[in-house]
This record gives structure tokens, sequence and C-alpha cells, in this order.
């Protein structure tokens, strides 16, 4: 009967609400029910989306038109072609969900398309498409000629991208967050013209991984930000000709934390090549011997190793060089600025190039209330409860996925999910299924095997026990290596030692983390690593290119504990809330990690931040205590924060001079270092555009600050306001 009113339902294109099709649910008694706590706002529209079985995908194109909103489940959907238009939602599942060609109609506005696989990705020519998400989708390209788009996300892209307006169109005010590409195509193509022009995209967080030739064609843009832009092994097989990042006929292009390595290509290319009016590098740590401008850029650099020539031709654009190499000097065209500029050109050009155009940040975050469905009574009402692991693991075991209802499921020993990209546990929200742990001395989950692959979690809420995910290197051949690729969303962990514990793994490797909460954990996320690192496969104990993305941290001792021995590598918080603890973000051994528009209050521990190095861009500090200074590190890039609290901005580092770089910021404490003990080395700073508050006389729009001696360099009132993740 079952199946023929499966059939019923679904063997025309008229369709009716979803049909609860699962056979495997547990018994009601099993499953204790919870208050009325409702999930959070993307998945409440997740979860009302009209789910449509992979038996009729045939009807998928009807779906969509008929309902705006429609779910799919894990599997391959190929064989049909979609078109989507205005108001229109396609989810995946948490799993990914493998598809054919996707079109957003010319015109098209607020489409969101997310956890997918699809064929391609094509940006209909004709009407403006904005206001659009693309989220979680991987080994995809995404291509647009003469296109018209603005105010779009992509999010979380791993494929290339290719947007070629060279004739006709623009594209302006997009966000590309975590975009990476592993593939023999040229990952990212842009091309502009000058009719209509295009500016205004931000891209946060690029990795461009072992191109077999060409990387970039970037040509025509009126502006173009890259804020952590990382490659390696570029141009692997000799393939190409061109340097890594290659842009020509540019307007305004703005670089940070540039970094990577070509140690292993058969043919060597330049890091960059670059024509442009104005070029703004901040933090380059990446060089390669022909690394080129043409003759008419203006430089503006600060922080970073090694230079670049110029091509040939007459030289009409200037070169302002702060602090390269092991220098502390503030150079104009190879001259050492040594006092306030006097020069009327100097003036105006250094001038231009600190101010630039004021333009509209990025919107602050909203955070809601994350779901708290036991409330503040949970553990005695965890008491007496049935011992539910051998369902869920069964579930595990026989499905790979297990899928749960709506309820608490209470464990009383760990559920193992093994990682191979096929096993996992999915819930029905953060609001809605709960694993509870019945003691807190053991981990809700353990990966137990596998490497370089992935699990998959997602909407529920893991309160208890000792850790929420335990991972484990392989120690006498138990354990697992490498996690690479994974995606973890709505995921809550509460009132654990540890929400995630990655214990002496392998390695963590290209992954993106959405919405997750930590919530009265010890510390929210916790890299245990090997000690010492050797060198070697078994002591990495590596995390790179890991993006947390609207993740919250609340009421956590330390919410992020990274103290890695094997350095990590151009790791990513963005849109995140730090709220409540001793310390946010403890980490150590770190190249390029990078805070982007994210809020911290509420510390009260000895620094809110303590890392070798850090970048923070458009993030916000108030409410704070700290015993010590606000960030302890030995290099700081900081640019369109506001530091409201009265502690010192930087503590001093043991054995260490403190560099900092300040740009376009409000600063409320002390920025001078004192000299730290047992080093006779001061510090030394670029203020550049910023309010020193408890330092007038650094208040400046340049001061350059050399072995802790301050030099103003244009003495001129500071007019702070971001310029790099911004609209136009």
């Amino acid at each position: 009967m079952k199946h023929l009113i499966y059939f019923l339902l679904f063997s025309s294109v008229v369709f009716s609400q979803n049909y609860n099709y699962g056979i495997d649910e547990p018994k009601k008694s099993m499953v204790q029910s919870i208050p009325v706590v409702n999930n959070q706002l993307e998945e409440i529209e997740y979860f009302k989306a009209y789910f449509l079985p992979i038996t009729k995908k045939a009807t998928l194109q009807v779906a969509l038109d008929t309902y705006g909103s429609v779910r799919l489940e894990k599997g391959d959907y190929s064989g049909v072609n979609i078109v989507m238009k205005s108001n229109q939602r396609l989810y995946g599942h948490p799993a990914l969900t493998k598809m054919s060609n996707i079109t957003i109609a010319a015109g098209s506005s607020n489409v969101n398309i997310e956890s997918l696989i699809p064929t391609l990705i094509t940006l209909q020519s004709g009407g403006v498409i904005s206001n659009c998400t693309i989220k979680t989708i991987k080994y995809c390209s995404i291509v647009g000629t003469n296109v018209m788009i603005e105010n779009n996300s992509f999010i979380d892209i791993i494929g290339s991208i290719s947007l070629n307006c060279a004739t006709s169109g623009y594209f302006r005010n997009n966000k590309i967050i975590k975009h990476q590409v592993q593939t023999n195509t040229i990952n990212l193509l842009m091309k502009g013209n000058s009719s209509t022009p295009s500016y205004g995209n931000v891209h946060l967080h690029t990795n461009f991984l072992t191109p077999l030739g060409d990387v970039t064609d970037i040509d025509g843009l009126q502006s173009a930000t890259f804020i952590g832009l990382d490659s390696e092994g570029w141009n692997l097989t000799g393939q190409g000709t061109k340097a890594m990042f290659y842009a020509k006929n540019m307007g305004n292009v703005k670089i940070t934390d540039f970094g990577g390595g070509n140690g292993y290509s058969q043919v060597k290319t330049a890091s960059f090549d670059i024509d442009a009016n104005n070029l703004f590098f901040l933090n380059k740590d990446l060089y390669y011997a022909t690394d080129v401008i043409s003759p008419r850029t203006n430089m503006s650099l600060t922080s970073g190793i090694n230079g670049y020539s110029r091509s040939a031709g007459t030289v009409t654009g200037y070169d302002l060089i702060n602090h390269l190499n092991s220098s502390t000097d503030v150079l104009y065209n190879n001259t050492v600025q040594s006092s306030i500029i006097s020069d009327p050109t100097i003036l105006a050009n250094v001038t231009k190039s600190i101010l630039g155009t004021q333009n509209t940040p990025w919107a602050r975050p909203t955070w809601e209330n994350l779901p708290d469905p036991l409330g503040t009574n949970w553990k005695s009402e965890r008491v007496g409860k049935s011992d539910q692991t051998s369902y869920i693991q069964g579930l595990i075991d026989t499905k790979g996925i297990a899928e749960l209802p709506e309820g608490v499921f209470y464990i009383g020993s760990t559920l193992k999910i093994h990682l191979d990209g096929a096993h996992g546990i999915i819930g029905k929200g953060t609001g809605k299924t709960v694993i509870v742990g019945l003691t807190d001395d053991f981990p809700l989950l353990t990966l137990d095997n596998g490497t370089d692959s992935n699990f998959y979690l997602a909407h529920l809420t893991l309160q208890g026990g000792k850790v929420g995910i335990y991972a484990a290197g392989k120690i006498d051949g138990v354990g697992i290596g490498q996690i690479a690729f994974q995606n973890l969303k709505y995921i809550i962990f509460r009132d654990q030692t540890y929400g995630i514990q990655l214990h002496q793994i392998f390695g963590l490797d290209n992954n993106f983390f959405d919405h997750l909460g930590f919530v009265n954990c010890s510390k929210g996320f916790f890299q245990d690593p090997v000690t010492p690192y050797a060198g070697d496969y078994n002591t990495s104990s590596y995390i790179d290119k890991t993006v947390f993305y609207k993740s919250q941290f609340i009421n956590c001792s330390t919410a992020i504990s990274m103290l890695a021995t094997r350095a990590d590598n151009l790791n990513l918080w963005v849109d995140c809330k730090f709220d409540r603890g001793q310390k946010a973000l403890d980490l150590g051994s770190q190249n390029f990690p990078l805070v982007a528009n994210c809020d911290f209050t509420n510390y009260t521990g000895t620094n809110v931040i303590k890392s070798n190095v850090i970048s923070i861009y458009n993030s916000n500090f108030y409410n704070n205590n700290p015993s010590s200074g606000m960030i302890s590190t030995i290099r700081g890039n900081i640019e369109g924060c506001n530091f409201l609290d009265n502690a010192s901005l930087f503590s001093p580092v043991e054995f260490n001079a403190t560099q900092s770089y300040i740009f376009n910021s409000t600063i409320k404490g002390d920025v001078v270092v004192p000299r730290p003990s047992n080093t006779y080395f001061m510090y030394s700073a670029v203020f550049s555009n910023s309010k020193l508050l408890a330092n007038p006389t650094l208040s400046k729009l340049l001061v350059n600050v050399k072995a802790g001696v301050p030099t103003v360099i244009i003495n001129a009132t500071p007019n702070p306001y971001p310029q790099l993740l911004v609209t136009q």
C-alpha cells in the first residue's frame, strides 16, 4: 500500500506536500520530545523547501517553477538541465548532490543554490543578475559572457570562475569568499570593458592549487581586491607562460596576504605581472625574480619580502615602500622619508594613495540567538534516560548516513564514523535534533579510520560528553590520517571540554565550516598536534585553507586553539561572533591567518588574540578587559577596524620586536609597545590614516616607527574608513 501511495503522489507533474517515505525511524518511545524551539533561519528555509526525491528528478524544473524552493536528496540528479529564475532556491543534500547544467536566467534576483556538484553553472546575458547566493558548489565551472551581475555572493566555490565582459556587460560589487581551484584550465578569468566598467568585487580567501599552466587572466577592470591570495605549484607542467597573477589594463588593484610557493613547478613563471593605475600590497610574502609591474603603476607596498621590477618603457608611476625585507624605512622612489614630507608632488601622491575613495563597508553580520533546545536543566534531565547508541550506530553502519528525526537522542558511548566520504549523521535542525551524552567522559562522535576524505554532519546539536567530534591520528594503525574537503554546517556544540578535537591527525585541509556554534566549551575548536614536528607525515598535524563562516563562539574559555607544530596556512574567520571567555584566538606557527568582518566582545583573559602573525580586517572589538594587550603578535596587519576598549592594543612578545601595520582604523587604547624583556629590539610600525586616541602625536595621516622612534611623514588629520572589504 505504501508503494502505491508513493506512485500516485509522484507519477505526474502535479505535486503534493512532502511525503515521509523513511522506513527506519525509531520507535516513538525511543525518542525524547523537546520543547518547541525554532531552528536557525536558513535551516527553516531549507527544511520547508519542497522535497523532490531522486526518482522524480525529471520533474525538477517543474518543481522549481511550481514551488519556488526545492530540496534534493543525496545522489545523482544528472540528465536534467535547469534554468533558475528570481526568488527560486535549490538545495542539495549536505553530502552534496550531483546534477547537470544550471543556468541562472538573465534579469534574475535572489536566486539561491547550495550544496551541489553541477556540471556547469551559466550566468545568462541580458538583464541584471543581482543579490544571488551561490554557495558550496564543488568541481564545477561558473561562466558568464557579456553578463550584468552585481551584489552577488559566491561562497565556498571549488572550480574555475570565468566572467568575460570584454565586449559588453559588467560585474560589480560581488563577494567571492573561499575560492579554490585545482584544474588545468584558467582558474580565474575576469575581463571588463571601458563603456560599462566592472568594479567593487572582493575576493576573500583564494587558493590556486597546482594549476598545470596559466592561472589567471584579469583585464580591464576599474577595481579588484584580493584578501588572502595563495598559490602553490603554479604552471606545474609548464603549459603556461604568464605570471600566476596576471592583470592588465586595470584601475585600482589591492592585494593582501600574498603567499604560497612554486618550488616544484617544471617551468617557473612570475608570481605577478600587473598593469594598473594604482596597486596596493600589504603583507607580500610571495616572490619570484621576474615579478613585474608596468611603468605607469603607482605602487604602495607595506610589509613583505623582496621587490619587483618594472616592464620596459618610461616610468611615470611612483613607488611607496614601507618596511620591505628587514628594513623599517619608508621610501618614496627609493629615497628614505625621515621627516615630514614637504615636496608638494610627493605629498599629493602619497596623500591620494592613502585616502583613496570612501566607499561603503560590508554590512555588519547579524547573529541569531543560537537554539538551546534542552535549556538549563539538561544535565538533570538526562539522568535515567535510555541509551540509544546502538540505534544510531546501526543506522550509520547500515545506511552510511544516519538521518535522524526531530527529538533528543541520549548516548552512553561514542558513535564511530568512518572518514570515507560515505558516513555521517544529519538531523532536522539545530533546534530540533539533539545528541546528548549520558555522561561527560567520552567523545560523542569519533572518526575511527580513513584518510584523505571527509564525513557528513549537519543540522543538529551535540551536547555534553567530553568532546563533540574527536579525531585521533593513526596510532598503531588505528585512527585517521588527513581530513580533506570537509563541509560541516549548522552544528552547535554545547557544554563540552572540546567541541572539536583534532588529536595528532596528519592534517585538516581545504574545509568550509558553515554556521557552527560553540557554547560553554573549554576550547571550542582544538588543534591538538604532535610535538615536536619532525618534518614527516606522522608528525604533521597541520590545518590549511579552512574557513569558519558565520560561526559563533559563546562563553568558551578559548574559542579557537591552533598552536601548530608544522605551520598552518591561510585559515579564515569571516562574519563570526566571539563573545565571552578568556581568549578568542590562541594561535601559533601560522602563515596568513585572516579575520574578516568579525566582532570580539567581553573577553577577560591575558589577550583577546594571540598569534605569531595575524591580519584583521573590518572587525570590531568592544567591552573587552584583557590583563595585557588586546593582541599578542610579532606581526599584526590591521585595516578598517575599531578597537574601542581602553586596553593597550599590543602586548610585548618576549624575545621579539613587534611589527604592526595599522590602516584606516580607530584605536582607543595605547598603540605603543614597550620593549619586551630579554631583547634590545624595539617595536616598529606604520600608522596610516588611523585615529589613535591614546596617542595624539601618532594620530596622523602617515607615521613611521623605527626601533621605537616615531617619525611623522604626513602631518595631517586622519579620516579612517575601510578600504578593503567595501562595495562601490
